[in-house]
């Protein structure tokens, strides 16, 4: 315990509440911190835990378990975030120095990066560590304003684009979660870099595992666009609503079209559905900084022209590590990560 700001472990029936409880985070809660985030990575070797800040605010706190070779673990994905940082740290550290053979607790709270909050965080024991998630660096739309005052936000040629593809009849259909379905979503992200696919793209297994674990709790939508009349999509974008800020996750559309505007029509179309399910923001979920967005050997160039037609980008605070062991955590980070990762392929946090 830390003053008045304490953390525990969550019960039985806030586990069993957890993406309504989310709602009630200061930051209304995210994708990366949902029950269908925490299934999907423990297919990737990591044990979800499930914490509560108690203090001015109740924070709910997913959090990630790992195994390396020097000991445990944690990983906070986009949090915990809330006013009272100082408090949180401490009270974060308190109950981390309880659990045995834990090296480390990365944390990422979602606010808005200053040089400030950074030196701030700095102050109360954290160190900066490399940024560990595409949202970072990203676009996030305002949904509070509304549907119409959405739509006029954007870019002239955004806003001319969906309504030539409304005029032209191009076809969004909210389709279910089915092995045919992830199929042609997977196909259709597979067309960009001479069909090797975005950047970084994990394997199919992880894509299907993701759309179906949000699909089913209800907090995940994938759309498709069609561009004729046949049952062949053109384009296609999956989209989770877990927590008050809807996620554009994955996309991928045919080269050959035959109307144009149809992405941004997927898009908009399900931003006024997260309008309707009460969300409040819409991340376009990774851009390159502000600095690099005009460099074209960055990986994410072209998504960063497409996205920032949209809106400005927001950078927000890294990832910091919460070291209890030093000198431990910084054998591992110098010399023994590496090695690890190549005797053991495969996805982890950490890596």
């Amino acid at each position: 315990m830390s003053g008045s700001t304490f953390v525990r472990a969550a019960t039985a029936d806030e586990i069993a509440r957890w993406d309504d409880l989310l709602l009630t985070n200061p930051d209304g809660g995210h994708m990366v911190q949902s029950t269908a985030f925490a299934e999907v990575k423990r297919g990737d070797g990591l044990e979800p835990r499930f914490l509560v800040v108690e203090g001015a605010q109740t924070i709910h706190v997913l959090v990630l378990e790992g195994r390396v070779w020097l000991g445990r673990y944690w990983y906070v994905p986009l949090g915990p975030t809330g006013d009272d940082l100082e408090g949180i740290v401490a009270a974060l550290r308190a109950y981390a120095a309880e659990q045995p053979g834990l090296l480390v607790v990365k944390v990422e709270p979602r606010l808005e990066r200053t040089p400030e909050l950074v030196a701030r965080l700095e102050a109360a024991g954290l160190e900066v560590s490399r940024d560990m998630q595409v949202q970072t660096h990203t676009v996030v739309l305002d949904l509070e304003q509304g549907a119409e005052a959405l739509l006029a936000s954007f870019s002239q040629s955004t806003r001319r684009h969906i309504r030539k593809a409304e005029r032209d009849g191009y076809r969004v259909e909210r389709v279910d979660v089915t092995p045919e379905t992830r199929a042609r979503m997977h196909a259709m992200m597979q067309t960009v870099a001479g069909g090797k696919g975005m950047d970084g793209m994990r394997e199919r297994a992880y894509y299907d595992r993701f759309w179906q674990a949000f699909a089913d709790h209800g907090t995940g939508q994938l759309y498709l666009g069609f561009d004729d009349d046949g049952d062949e999509p053109q384009a296609g974008v999956f989209v989770t609503f877990a927590g008050r800020t809807a996620v554009y996750k994955d996309g991928g559309s045919r080269p050959d079209r035959r109307i144009a505007g149809g992405a941004p029509l997927l898009l908009y179309t399900a931003m006024q559905d997260a309008i309707a399910r009460g969300c409040t923001g819409f991340d376009l979920a990774g851009t390159p900084p502000v600095d690099r967005l005009d460099d074209p050997t960055h990986p994410f160039h072209g998504l960063g022209q497409f996205k920032t037609r949209f809106g400005p980008v927001t950078s927000f605070l890294p990832s910091f590590d919460l070291v209890l062991h030093p000198v431990r955590h910084r054998l591992w980070e110098r010399v023994l990560r590496r090695i690890e990762w190549r005797l053991k392929p495969g996805p982890d946090t950490l890596r």
